[in-house]
C-alpha cells in the first residue's frame, strides 16, 4: 500500500494510511533508510510534549515530531487532525520503552487518543504491562486502572488479571515473579536530598563562548551534557533497614560535581514510591539490588528506567 501519512520522530519513522472512508491505520515503524517525502505537506508535531521541559532526556525523545502527509491526502478533520499531531510523541515513547511518559501522554490528551481507541490500544499494547504499573503504582498521583481502559483491556491478558479473584497488586506481583519487567517510575522524596541536578560549573559551560564560534562550540557542549547525564552511575536496591518501610527501595545517583572533579560517589536521590516498591519487593525478596539508569530529569522529577 502506498504511504499516506508519515510520522517522523527524530530518526524513527512511523506511518499511517487514510482510506477513501476516512478510515485511519496504523502501519508501524519503517525500517530503513528516511523515505523521501518532497512535495508533501509537512506538520509539527503538537507542542503539549516539548524536551525544552527537560535538563535530559533520552536521544529517543529529543526531538519534535513531524507530520508529513501525502499529495491529495486530506487530514482536516478536527479528530484526525489532533490525533496525529499529538501521536508522535507516544510513539517516540512507547519506542523507548518510556512507559510513565507513555502513560502520562495518554492521560494527558486522553480523549483525542481515545477517539481512535483500536489505534492506540495497538500501538501502546506491547508495553501496555508496564505502563500500567507506572500509572497505577509508580506516580504519586496514581492513576486508577479504570481511568485508563485502553491500557487495562491490553494489559489483563498479559497479567490474566481477574478483578473477581485478585488484586491488581496480586497480578503484578505474579508476573514480576514469572518474568522479567522494565519501566520507568519517578523517585519520590527527593526534597529530603541534597543531590544538585544541574551544579553552576555545568550552567555556565557557554558562558564565555565568542559570538563567532558560539554555535559550533555550544553544539558540542550540548552532546557533551548529554552524554555526561547518561553516564552517570545509578544504583537502585532494596532498603530492608529502613525504620519506616521494610520495602523500601533506595535510588542513588553519583554526584554530578564530585564526578566532574575526579571524586567518585554516589549520593542518595530518592525513593521508588511504597505501593510500587511493595509489589517489587514481595515478588522477589531475595533480589536486593536492580538493573537501572537514569531515564529523565527535569526541574520537578528524577525518572530512573528499573529491571526486575
Amino acid at each position: 500500500m502506498e504511504k499516506q501519512i508519515l510520522v517522523a520522530c527524530g530518526t524513527a519513522w512511523f506511518e499511517f494510511t487514510k482510506s477513501r472512508t476516512g478510515q485511519l491505520d496504523f502501519a508501524g515503524r519503517l525500517d530503513g533508510p528516511a523515505p523521501d517525502v518532497t512535495g508533501w505537506q509537512e506538520l509539527a508535531g503538537s507542542g503539549y510534549f516539548s524536551p525544552s521541559y527537560y535538563t535530559y532526556l533520552c536521544d529517543g525523545l529529543n526531538m519534535t515530531p513531524r507530520v508529513f502527509v501525502a499529495p491529495g491526502v486530506d487530514v482536516s478533520g478536527r479528530d484526525v487532525y489532533a490525533y496525529l499531531l499529538h501521536v508522535g510523541a507516544l510513539l517516540a515513547a512507547v519506542d523507548a520503552k518510556d512507559s510513565l511518559l507513555a502513560g502520562e501522554l495518554y492521560l494527558r490528551r486522553k480523549e483525542t487518543f481515545e477517539s481512535f481507541a483500536r489505534l492506540t490500544q495497538y500501538i501502546m499494547e506491547d508495553l501496555s504491562v508496564e505502563i500500567l504499573f507506572s500509572l497505577c503504582f509508580g506516580r504519586m498521583s496514581n492513576a486508577d486502572e479504570d481511568d485508563v481502559p485502553l491500557v487495562l483491556d491490553s494489559a489483563r491478558q498479559k497479567l490474566d488479571f481477574d478483578p473477581s479473584r485478585q488484586t491488581l497488586e496480586q497480578a503484578f506481583i505474579r508476573c514480576f515473579k514469572e518474568q522479567r519487567c522494565t519501566f520507568t517510575l519517578p523517585l519520590v522524596g527527593t526534597n529530603f536530598y541534597d543531590w544538585d541536578a544541574e551544579p553552576e560549573v555545568l550552567r555556565h559551560l557557554c558562558d564565555k563562548l565568542a559570538v563567532d564560534d558560539f554555535l559550533e562550540h555550544a553544539q558540542k557542549i550540548r552532546r557533551a551534557k548529554h552524554d555526561f547525564y547518561a553516564s552517570l552511575r545509578t544504583v537502585v536496591q532494596a532498603e530492608p533497614y529502613n525504620p519506616h518501610d521494610q520495602y523500601a527501595i533506595l535510588a542513588s545517583i553519583e554526584g554530578i560535581e564530585s564526578k566532574i572533579c575526579g571524586n567518585v560517589g554516589l549520593e542518595k536521590v530518592g525513593h521508588i514510591r511504597a505501593i510500587a516498591a511493595r509489589a517489587i519487593r514481595l515478588a522477589k525478596p531475595q533480589q536486593m539490588g536492580y538493573e537501572a539508569k537514569l531515564a529523565r530529569l527535569s526541574k520537578r522529577d528524577i525518572v530512573v528506567q528499573v529491571t526486575v
